[in-house]
């Protein structure tokens, strides 16, 4: 089981929401906290708005409020965003597709401020000690076989790399690993309670320019380095659109009908897929070779069998929360996953942590990309994200 799954609640939520919440949590014996989504789409929709949210959770948390155990920043190198338009070699470097970021320097006051909070909570109250094991060794099993059908529907399908194949080519080396496994620990241990240190997830919505993402990695690497003893920083590398934001047709939204870079790579609407696969595994793996550990939102059930490996944390979308497969995906991986609470009501992402932490039997697909009937232990690092 996953003893880490939390809800991440959106900052506009009500007080007595968020109180129902973590009460429900506490009922089925779960720890009552949450982290506190102040991205975009959760009710803060300029930086500004997100600035002042995160303001407020450094508040609380230098009150001693002990529910909040992590922060969501929407989160790059420039303020705001840009559309992509008709030619995206004449996009503005560092500047997010889809929706506003804080800039820089907003994001470095934001964390500073959070890292200032911990301290005056810790001083109040000092932390915590002991903890059970949080990952036990436990066996995986995977049965399946190959079915081909007729798609009458389908207008075409082409051969998708499988994921042992992209896996061979860009590789995990030992000290990646050990920095990928330690990561998840320490994510465990502040979702847990056992640590008063916060989580913070940085990073923009959606990685557009795998170049661009370095040089913000680059330079969290070294903030996250030096607040480490209050903050424990990865950064948010998300390969699709969030459903919690856009439809991913929703030509309206913000970035319009771009589907994230693993889907469209180049920003031209080719799906070269095999291409957004090798480029998002690169990048997650010259993050790792940072000393930074990475956060990975999980839209659809497939894109974890080619980067989990690389990844210490993943997030499950508040649309998704309520999703039986997110729920069997969730039970099953290897690392902490947050599942984000609606607006309105976190219902369905308390379930959703009370679900994912149970074993499950569902159908998926293997590293060589087989059908295949897969059984899980039961993930207990699953929580909210309010």
């Amino acid at each position: 089981g996953n003893r880490d799954g939390h809800l991440v609640l959106p900052a506009a939520s009500a007080a007595e929401a968020e109180e129902a919440a973590c009460g429900a949590l506490a009922a089925l014996g779960l720890p009552a906290r949450a982290m506190v989504d102040c991205g975009y789409g959760a009710g803060c929709t300029t930086p500004q708005e997100q600035a002042a949210a995160a303001a407020a959770v450094a508040a609380r948390v230098a009150d001693g409020d002990g529910r909040v155990c992590g922060v969501v920043l929407s989160a790059f190198l420039k303020p705001g965003r840009q559309e992509i338009g008709a030619q995206p070699s004449q996009l503005q470097f560092g500047l997010s597709v889809t929706e506003p970021c804080l800039g820089w320097e907003d994001a470095l006051a934001t964390l500073e401020a959070l890292a200032a909070a911990v301290a005056a909570r810790r001083r109040a109250s000092p932390p915590p000690v002991g903890r059970s094991e949080s990952m036990p060794r436990a066996p995986f099993r995977e049965l399946g076989a190959i079915e081909q059908t007729d798609n009458l529907r389908v207008q075409t399908i082409r051969p998708l790399l499988s994921p042992a194949c992209a896996i061979e080519e860009v590789e995990l080396p030992l000290q990646s690993k050990r920095l990928v496994l330690r990561a998840r620990c320490d994510i465990s241990a502040v979702v847990q309670g056992d640590s008063d240190r916060l989580l913070v997830l940085a990073g923009p919505p959606a990685v557009h320019d795998p170049s661009e993402a370095m040089e913000y990695a680059a330079r969290l690497a070294a903030l996250a380095a030096e607040l480490e003893s209050e903050l424990l920083v990865v950064m948010a590398v998300n390969l699709s659109r969030s459903s919690s934001d856009a439809d991913d047709d929703d030509a309206a939204a913000p970035g319009g009908g771009w589907a994230g870079l693993v889907t469209d790579p180049r920003l031209d609407g080719s799906v070269d897929m095999n291409s957004g696969f090798r480029a998002a595994r690169r990048l997650l793996l010259d993050i790792a070779q940072l000393g930074l550990p990475t956060a990975v939102e999980y839209v659809d059930t497939i894109t974890p069998q080619f980067v989990a490996d690389l990844a210490s944390y993943a997030l499950v979308g508040s649309r998704q929360a309520g999703s039986r497969a997110h729920r069997e995906l969730a039970s099953g991986l290897s690392t902490p996953v947050g599942f984000q609470g609606g607006a309105s009501s976190a219902d369905a992402a308390v379930d959703a942590v009370r679900s994912a932490a149970s074993g499950h039997a569902f159908l998926s697909v293997s590293k060589q990309g087989v059908a295949g009937i897969v059984q899980t232990t039961g993930n207990r690092d699953c929580h909210l994200v309010l």
